[in-house]
């Protein structure tokens, strides 16, 4: 029976290259540029505690500690020269240790960012969110204005031209200070849950690919 089968493969792959006329038909492979998209995401963590209902606090990292572009581009074979757009495509939230109060919720929340103490732009607006139970990401608000995107797609542009040539952007670029405040209900009862928020960021770029025609 092996032998039965092995013989079947060339007679069936003769008879499909002998149609038209029986003139074998040979694929041609011709290269086509595409454009692919990948992502990548920076995230910031929260602990929130205290007594009163209102929370103000502050989280300070350098995107770069987080987000390797080369690494990105290097993983899905694209070449840093062939990158035609990088941006911010969303903010997600979550719980990752809940309050031990099961109401517990964000509200009125806003998020800014502070790049080197340029100045608070608005990030995130209108924030509403339980915090009572741990869950999986969830999108976020941003802030209708877009200044804080604005500035953050421009750091993300000196990060990929600065890759462009070899280097790293100096880190006063980079780092990034986020502000929430907000009010933490029900009042009265202490707070104490953590929560992380993540900057999604979408990458484009062309690739080659040899497709048979």
């Amino acid at each position: 029976m092996r032998t039965i089968k092995s013989l079947a493969l060339p007679t069936l792959v003769l008879a499909l290259g002998l149609m038209n006329g029986g003139c074998m038909l040979i694929p041609e492979i011709k290269d086509r540029i595409v454009e692919l998209a990948v992502g990548g995401a920076t995230e910031v963590e929260f602990v929130s505690s205290g007594t009163l209902n209102t929370f103000n606090e502050t989280s300070t990292l350098d995107v770069l500690s987080g987000f390797n572009l080369a690494q990105i581009l290097n993983d899905a074979g694209v070449e840093v020269s062939n990158v035609t757009n990088i941006r911010i495509s969303g903010v997600d939230y979550r719980v990752t240790i809940p309050d031990p109060d099961a109401t517990r919720e964000i509200v009125n929340g806003t998020v800014t960012t502070d790049r080197n103490g340029s100045g608070a732009l608005p990030l995130v607006s209108n924030f509403n969110a339980g915090a009572g139970a741990a869950g999986d990401w969830q999108p976020a608000p941003l802030d209708p204005g877009g200044a804080a995107v604005t500035d953050l797609n421009a750091m993300l542009q000196s990060i990929l031209d600065a890759l462009k040539l070899g280097a790293s952007p100096p880190s006063n670029l980079t780092t990034i200070t986020y502000h929430i405040t907000g009010q933490s209900l029900p009042g009265g009862v202490p707070t104490n849950f953590t929560w992380q928020m993540k900057v999604k960021i979408t990458i484009t770029g062309t690739v080659t690919v040899s497709v048979p025609t």
